[in-house]
């Protein structure tokens, strides 16, 4: 099995938290040939945490590593496209964290990115590879809970000053259209699009409660699936006091409650049926699997440019309804 030279662009929190966990969980696939960081403190941080692989401060200089095949772009979202860009015109493998764009003007120059390079492009949007998701989809698909007529999902936490994400300077001052709702939110208009096709948005709501942590934080959407299920979803990052991840898939013969990320609850007449699902990287290692894949092993990519294109207009199309 040969391994993919990895580059990492960016060692932040979610390259140190979620990335850097995957990856070392797939070390028979990646090794990791450099880092960059434009700050030095976080490029020797992360360096010692993968054995003291080298770091540039400048990621052009990365990009021109022949040791370097692939990157992984973990940077503030309006950075997303200039890199990816970059990236691929040095013939390298990108994978790039979600959302795409910092506005819909980016997204569309990603996508033609995504028609103009024949290299590997993924777009780690986690919640496709997350097998809580994809085991509800199966119950979904096999009529478990009958014919589907009426979809809720509230996220609620509360994000203060304090909090490590709230703390970041490129998110309490967002170049990136919504703030924390297209940050987080994007996930649920990628999993809902996933479970039941396309939306048609009706109505939604927007707000910033707390302006210390961004532009928005606050957001209600009512919609309807392309099979005339009605749904709505509330995600709150400023609900002081209050935490709820809870997603209910309305049936004919049942009702579903996704609970956390770990438990799907199928509720009838009766005793309610409990099903655990281990999804203790929230999907990310399986996104790094399908990245090597589909390098190594042609193997299609799930998540790809065009459906992160998709997930961004949904949601910045919700954010001018009245």
């Amino acid at each position: 099995m040969k391994k993919v030279k990895l580059g990492i662009i960016g060692c932040g929190i979610a390259a140190k938290k979620l990335h850097l966990t995957a990856l070392n969980r797939l070390k028979d696939k990646f090794e990791i040939t450099a880092l960059c960081n434009h700050t030095e403190k976080k490029a020797k941080e992360f360096s010692k945490l993968v054995g003291g692989a080298p770091y540039v401060l400048d990621y052009k200089e990365l990009l021109k590593r022949p040791d370097v095949e692939a990157v992984d772009i973990v940077l503030p979202i309006y950075l997303n496209y200039p890199v990816t860009r970059d990236a691929l015109k040095a013939g390298k493998y990108v994978i790039v964290e979600k959302p795409l764009g910092a506005n819909l003007q980016q997204a569309k120059k990603m996508l033609e990115l995504e028609k103009r390079y024949k290299q590997v492009k993924v777009l780690l949007e986690n919640y496709f590879y997350k097998p809580t998701y994809l085991k509800a989809k199966k119950y979904i698909d096999e009529g478990k809970i009958g014919k589907p007529y009426s979809i809720l999902w509230n996220k609620w936490t509360y994000f203060d000053k304090n909090n490590i994400y709230a703390c970041t300077q490129w998110r309490k001052k967002n170049r990136h259209i919504g703030g924390f709702i297209s940050d987080g939110g994007i996930h649920l208009i990628a999993t809902l699009r996933m479970l039941f096709g396309e939306l048609k948005l009706k109505s939604s709501f927007n707000n910033s409660v707390n302006p210390a942590i961004g532009n928005m934080d606050t957001f209600g959407l009512h919609f309807e699936t392309q099979k005339g299920i009605d749904g709505m979803i509330t995600l709150f990052f400023s609900a002081n006091g209050c935490y709820d991840n809870q997603l209910y898939v309305f049936g004919t013969k049942g009702t579903m409650c996704i609970q956390g990320y770990n438990t799907i609850i199928i509720k009838k007449s009766g005793k309610p049926e409990y099903k655990e699902v281990v999804d203790d990287n929230g999907g990310h290692t399986a996104a790094f699997e399908n990245f090597y894949n589909a390098i190594r092993n042609n193997q299609k990519i799930i998540s790809t440019f065009s459906e992160g294109y998709k997930d961004l207009k949904t949601l910045i199309d919700a954010f001018s309804l009245e």
